[in-house]
């Protein structure tokens, strides 16, 4: 699976990606799979078409994002990272993936929890 999708640049010169990364492993505090509760809140779409060209999610990266297995995050790239060539983006879009994480885990800490 592709990690980065570099979608195109706006005339502020930021390119907008589509990035794909791993569901987290583990539970919610309720004791949920983060992988369940992405599915069961309708996160486990895409934005890309199906296919093999240009800008397209094969079938195969598509069942995953489907099945939970891939979050799909849609972000931007400065042109200054982007010129400083693919470690730098890698290095930025990393950040950008933790950072989601990390607001996804607290957004969906408490998930599913039912009382009385």
């Amino acid at each position: 699976m592709a990690k980065i999708h570099a979608l195109d640049f706006d005339v502020t010169g930021i390119c907008r990606v589509v990035l794909h990364t791993p569901i987290p492993s583990g539970n919610n505090i309720v004791g949920n799979s983060w992988k369940a509760i992405w599915v069961a809140a309708g996160r486990n779409i895409t934005a890309l078409a199906e296919g093999t060209g240009i800008g397209q999610i094969t079938t195969a990266e598509k069942a995953s994002v489907i099945a939970g297995d891939v979050i799909e995050i849609a972000s931007e790239v400065p042109i200054d990272i982007v010129k400083q060539g693919a470690a730098a983006v890698n290095t930025f879009v990393d950040f950008i993936i933790a950072a989601e994480k990390a607001k996804y885990v607290t957004q969906y800490n408490y998930y599913g929890w039912t009382n009385g």
